[in-house]
């Protein structure tokens, strides 16, 4: 077997680039189309009309999954304050799930905020969500009761609050 063209194949997390964008909305919009949600780019979806300016350039970073030179995920993060960023935009495309990419893609924030200080990392998740919900708390995340409703084109959607202390007090 030729090792050389399997690495070749084996996806790995790099940082996002404007020529992903497409990708990623028809990720994220097939997910939508699930649940009956209509994407937003006015208000909602507002952060995937430019990804760069409202991640990279305000001080946090989005990445993707590059799977052959296919995007096959994708994951963001922003400062909130000093002590606390937000993870967004956990999405997998949903033919490749299940071969651990939601977990690099976490495991790459959390990396993230813990080398630039943060002692906590939060995040909101649609309750409809639940293998997603699963996947956060398997690595430390914490389901807490504050749910809201803020997303005008889809108003059946409800979001949960999850938390994760990246190190101690």
């Amino acid at each position: 077997m030729d090792r050389s063209r399997k690495d070749e194949h084996t996806p790995f997390v790099r940082r996002y680039r404007p020529e992903d964008r497409p990708a990623i909305v028809n990720i994220i919009k097939s997910i939508y189309d699930d649940y009956n949600y209509t994407m937003d780019f006015e208000q909602f979806d507002h952060d995937l009309a430019d990804i760069e300016e409202t991640y990279q350039d305000a001080g946090g970073e989005f990445w993707v999954v590059d799977d052959g030179g296919e995007v096959s995920g994708a994951i963001g993060v922003l400062p909130l304050d000093g002590e606390t960023c937000e993870l967004k935009r956990l999405y997998v495309d949903k033919g490749k799930r299940g071969r651990g990419l939601g977990s690099t893609l976490i495991k790459t924030v959390i990396s993230w905020a813990r080398d630039k200080g943060y002692p906590g990392v939060v995040l909101w998740s649609d309750v409809l969500f639940e293998n997603a919900h699963h996947l956060y708390s398997k690595h430390g995340f914490e389901a807490s009761e504050e749910t809201r409703a803020i997303d005008p084109m889809n108003p059946t959607s409800v979001e949960r609050f999850f938390k994760l202390r990246t190190r101690p007090l």
